[in-house]
């Protein structure tokens, strides 16, 4: 019974995000790292005029495609920059993976 009790009250006490850690990119490291990277990569076909859903041409626009977790998956997977445009290095690729990461 008391068991019982200790587990109601741990499960009932906390919640699924209390439970995760959650980090916040750093904004500096996206200044100085990531954004040449994706200047240099992305807006060209990312940007306000593309039709796209993520647009990459701002801090705010890169952290919305970073929530939605499309941004890691996409250049994880090199699903992005699409087959015949200049891909990027396995640097680059870290840079951006362990910022979104806070690593």
């Amino acid at each position: 019974m008391r068991y019982s009790v200790f587990l109601v009250f741990l499960f009932s006490s906390c919640t699924y995000n209390e439970l995760t850690t959650i980090c916040e990119p750093d904004p500096q490291v996206y200044a100085d790292l990531v954004s040449p990277i994706i200047e240099a990569n992305c807006v060209a076909c990312h940007d306000e005029s593309s039709g796209r859903p993520e647009i990459l041409t701002t801090y705010d626009g890169v952290i919305d495609a970073v929530n939605n977790h499309s941004l890691k998956y996409q250049v994880t997977s090199f699903q992005m920059p699409p087959y015949g445009s200049n891909t990027l290095s396995d640097s680059e690729i870290n840079i951006i993976k362990n910022w979104i990461d806070c690593e």
